[in-house]
């Protein structure tokens, strides 16, 4: 029993490729997990085994942004067992999307291979959740941090705006409107439900910012101004829900006795 790999020089190379006629490797996913099947075969009397295979890559890098030389692969076959083996290559996060070709070597043999990268849009933004505690004013700053973890370029933009909805959920709206109604008919128990569930909707809050296009691999510091509609009501709590590309914001907003002038 033997073990065969490629960052050093082999002691055994009965694991060999079995791809015919130098038919192509294919990888597909995104940076961080590349799937793809590798053909393998035994040609020696023993178990064998490998953990890892040779890469000749000049446009791919590995995870730490190095030229990826070398990549984990762990296959263990019998005696003249010959499989498609699955593997994975874990390349720089932020490599854009598209078509990359490279080689597989095994025991010193070579074999063509094609990496399609995919689209990832991955957005955060820390805090994810801001509470507001609204007065007077009308406008409000918070600061945060926003980072491209994806590998595509993502613009924020310089404005945009959400629904404001009373904390009220969608039960006590119906109790209320029910109560408030008038009983004698259907029709105006189903019109009070119905005023009163529209009351949930408070305005709209308009977030504003200077406008930037994030990277894949930057993370920023910005200022974020939410500016909150007239009308809301004094000792209340509102919410809205802001969503960029895959990211969620939750706005919190508590008014005081005297709010909104």
């Amino acid at each position: 029993m033997g073990t065969a790999g490629t960052g050093a020089p082999a002691t055994q190379v009965a694991i060999q490729l079995a791809a015919v006629n130098e038919t192509p490797v294919f990888f597909t996913g995104p940076p961080q997990a590349l799937q793809g099947d590798i053909p393998l075969v035994n040609t020696g009397g023993d178990k064998e085994k490998i953990r890892s295979i040779a890469v000749k890559a000049q446009d791919l890098k590995g995870p730490a942004s190095l030229p990826l030389n070398e990549v984990p692969f762990y296959a263990k076959l019998h005696p003249g067992q010959q499989a498609s083996v699955p593997g994975t290559i874990t390349l720089d996060p932020t490599t854009p999307p598209g078509k990359y070709n490279f080689e597989i070597m095994v025991a010193g043999k070579s074999v063509p291979a094609t990496a399609q990268v995919a689209e990832v849009v991955d957005f955060r933004i820390t805090p994810r959740n801001v509470t507001i505690l609204a007065g007077s004013a009308t406008k409000y700053t918070r600061q945060f941090v926003i980072e491209n973890r994806g590998n595509v370029d993502l613009p924020t933009g310089a404005k945009c705006e959400a629904t404001i909805f009373d904390s009220f959920d969608l039960i006590t709206g119906l109790l209320d409107g029910l109560h408030k109604a008038d009983r004698t008919s259907v029709e105006s128990m189903v019109k009070g439900f119905l005023v009163q569930w529209a009351d949930l909707e408070a305005g709209t809050l308009t977030i504003s910012r200077m406008p930037v296009t994030v990277h894949p691999g930057d993370k920023l510091t910005v200022d974020v101004d939410f500016t909150l509609p007239k009308g809301l009501k004094p000792l209340r709590h509102y919410h809205a829900n802001l969503q960029l590309y895959n990211a969620t914001l939750g706005v919190d907003i508590y008014t005081k006795a005297k709010s909104g002038s």
